[in-house]
């Protein structure tokens, strides 16, 4: 009989043991991803629904966990409204052009300065001394400008498949967006999205060079 309890009473310890520990944190709590439910992220123990801009997909970006569209993204001219043209998957209107006619946050009756590209090497992503230099130079003039949002365009030049150079243009963006942000621009303020080779226009080194790039544009 004591040798029986004694198993019964184990039975029960293993039973207790399995169910504490299949036992997760009560939803939207969490320890992990797999305590959340399908295509939601465990963030700070918290399950929602992304973690960065990467999870959302093309015209949205991560705000608060949530993905939500790009205020005035499109991926043609026909998305925009009169007067208005399509420039790095942003509508933007006369009055957000340089005399050059290319997109930027430049406005040459304010701050007495200018938000220039960052450019890459090949097939990189990754920030030259002189590109850090640049972004610190272009988040300064931002301030001076009153521009308190910018939305930056990863470029890249047309070798490749237009899936890696997709890819690798979000890559450039996000640098970019990492060092923007690690200079006082609030986070949720600074969105990124890629167009790959879409807009590349060189035709050898000289013109490559030129195609990878990030754009910031005033948002």
């Amino acid at each position: 009989m004591k040798r029986q309890a004694f198993w019964n009473l184990a039975g029960l310890l293993v039973m207790g043991a399995l169910s504490i520990t299949a036992c997760g944190p009560d939803y939207p709590a969490c320890d992990d991803d797999d305590d959340c439910k399908n295509k939601e992220f465990c963030v700070n123990n918290r399950c929602q629904l992304c973690r960065d801009d990467k999870d959302c997909g093309p015209g949205k970006q991560c705000a608060q966990g949530r993905c939500e569209p790009i205020p005035g993204f499109c991926r043609s001219k026909n998305d925009c409204g009169a007067g208005e043209n399509c420039i790095g998957n942003r509508c933007q209107g006369s009055d957000d052009l340089d005399g050059a006619g290319k997109g930027t946050a430049n406005d040459s009756t304010l701050g007495g300065c200018t938000i220039d590209p960052v450019y890459f090497e090949f097939d990189s992503s990754t920030l030259a001394p002189a590109s850090r230099v640049q972004i610190e130079n272009n988040v300064e003039c931002a301030r001076k400008k009153n521009i308190t949002g910018l939305h930056l365009t990863g470029h890249t030049d047309p070798r490749g498949t237009e899936e890696y150079n997709l890819a690798l243009g979000d890559r450039r963006a996000q640098s970019v967006r990492s060092v923007v942000t690690s200079l006082g621009m609030a986070t949720a303020k600074v969105t990124a999205s890629s167009v790959g080779e879409e807009m590349a226009q060189g035709t050898d080194e000289s013109g490559w060079s030129k195609d990878r790039r990030v754009e910031f544009q005033a948002r």
